[in-house]
């Protein structure tokens, strides 16, 4: 049987980043669900220019952070493929390297509940970004810039918490403390948060971000953090 993928998507004022991030992944997936939850730029009609009948949008309407949430967990109950894929509005997935995540998908043993994957965290532009020794996350053996992106869907798969602390949860248990369970595939996406994304509130917080990471900065870019 031929193997088939979702991607699940909930998106709030991404008009700069969400087209790139869903025609990334467009080609290699076979039903993208992309819900937009109330945004006011031109998130929408982004979307809607996408003309594929693989793309399954909704407009959700304004919700808080535990709406979010069961938002998640309509995704996987309307999930029909053996695994799923993660994909935000600020995600975008190069070619060869989406196609590596498939293929660790497939070849997955069959109590591997979800892969590990780098991320490739932007400052400024596509071209810069935070080294891999910087990253601070660990998920079991693993540790750097890591996010779990590709889950299987199991029966009794959940999302329980609210955003953005929510956690994918199976048998009473975070993917993330299940590393027994976990794949490692070393690829990676880019993660453009960091960057010009819609809404004074949003660069706000990237610019505390950005203050946040200048020591870092300087230590790898030397004088040219000051422009970041």
């Amino acid at each position: 049987m031929a193997f088939k993928l979702t991607s699940h998507t909930l998106v709030k004022n991404e008009e700069i980043w969400i087209k790139p991030a869903l025609e990334s992944v467009l080609q290699h997936v076979d039903n993208l669900l992309v819900w937009d939850t109330g945004s006011t730029d031109k998130t929408v009609s982004l979307i809607q220019s996408i003309k594929s009948p693989k793309i399954k949008f909704k407009q959700s309407g304004p919700v808080n952070r535990i709406g979010l949430v069961r938002l998640r967990n309509e995704q996987i109950k309307v999930t029909k493929t053996d695994w799923f894929l993660l994909v935000d509005g600020d995600e975008i997935w190069p070619e060869k390297n989406l196609i590596q995540l498939i293929k660790a998908m497939q070849s997955a043993k069959p109590e591997t509940l979800a892969l590990v994957n780098r991320t490739r965290n932007c400052l400024g532009d596509l071209n810069h970004y935070l080294p891999e020794s910087r990253g601070c996350y660990r998920i079991g053996p693993w540790s750097g810039h890591l996010n779990i992106r590709a889950i299987r869907n199991l029966p009794g798969l959940k999302v329980i918490g609210s955003y953005p602390n929510e956690a994918y949860v199976y048998q009473g248990r975070k993917l993330q403390d299940q590393p027994e369970r976990l794949e490692f595939c070393d690829t990676w996406y880019y993660h453009t948060t960091h960057l010009k994304r819609t809404g004074w509130r949003h660069q706000f917080l990237v610019m505390d971000r950005i203050k946040k990471f200048r020591p870092v900065l300087r230590s790898v870019f030397g004088r040219q953090a000051s422009s970041f």
